[in-house]
């Protein structure tokens, strides 16, 4: 499963950075995967994504990464392992 924690805005060449965490399934731990996203290139089809960093969680949270984006990921991961109301 994967779930865009967060989205930059794009730039003057219409490029963002993104961050997305997913789980591999082989290894069964989530990563952070960071990328540079042409959006022009999306739209068209074309390969739209370039690889920057791949991390764990952990490594994610103790780099200089922007605020905003750890924030969004510790809610995400708060709301994923928050308990559920009996039904």
């Amino acid at each position: 499963m994967d779930t865009v924690i967060f989205r930059g805005r794009p730039d003057v060449r219409n490029e963002c950075e993104q961050w997305t965490l997913v789980r591999d399934a082989q290894d069964q731990e989530e990563f952070v995967i960071q990328e540079l996203v042409k959006l022009d290139a999306m739209l068209s089809g074309e390969p739209f994504a370039r690889l920057i960093r791949r991390m764990t969680v952990a490594e994610f949270l103790a780099t200089d990464q922007p605020p905003a984006v750890k924030h969004k990921l510790q809610l995400i991961l708060e709301e994923r392992n928050a308990p559920r109301p009996p039904r």
